[in-house]
């Protein structure tokens, strides 16, 4: 078992729980060109990491709500219906759709620029999504896959609410 869901077990985390998985990263930009938002997009990790999420399996959905998984959207919304199996990973085909669609704010990835004068700033690139603790404690169960549950919320802060308040384990 990963070291995560050794701690969600400690906790007495119920299956039916929601795990809160945030990660913000950014870059320093030049927001006077108007493309800071792209390439910041581009420049940071967040569209791939949230790729790697939703590539392995589990179901990710907004903070915002339980009921919708955020692939299945991206599926309804026919953003997949472009990628042939074989020719490039589904991981990296996500992350491309993620970092295209960065201002339609659909899929749990945002965006926000701290300006520091008329040009320069920073933009941040960031996502918290929500993950049910009994599908963490399935990807450790099943032992034919190569992935653990450390591996798919590896970079991520990982936060449950407890009867004493909101944990975020690192």
């Amino acid at each position: 078992m990963s070291n995560i869901t050794n701690t969600l077990r400690e906790l007495n985390v119920a299956d039916d729980a929601y795990v809160t998985l945030s990660y913000t990263e950014g870059a320093e930009v030049w927001h006077i060109n108007e493309s800071h938002v792209e390439e910041s997009v581009a420049e940071t990790g967040t569209a791939s990491i949230l790729a790697r999420l939703l590539a392995s399996g589990v179901a990710v959905s907004s903070t915002y709500s339980t009921d919708g998984d955020i692939l299945d959207e991206m599926r309804s919304n026919g953003l997949l219906d472009d990628y042939e199996r074989g020719e490039e990973y589904f991981e990296e085909y996500i992350t491309e759709k993620l970092q295209e669609t960065i201002y339609d704010g659909e899929y749990s990835l945002e965006y926000s620029t701290e300006q520091y004068d008329y040009k320069r700033g920073r933009c941040d690139i960031s996502t918290s999504v929500r993950v049910k603790v009994a599908d963490l404690f399935r990807i450790d169960e099943n032992k034919s896959l190569f992935v653990s549950a450390d591996s798919i919320v590896s970079g991520f802060d990982v936060s449950v609410q407890t009867p004493a308040g909101t944990l975020t384990l690192s």
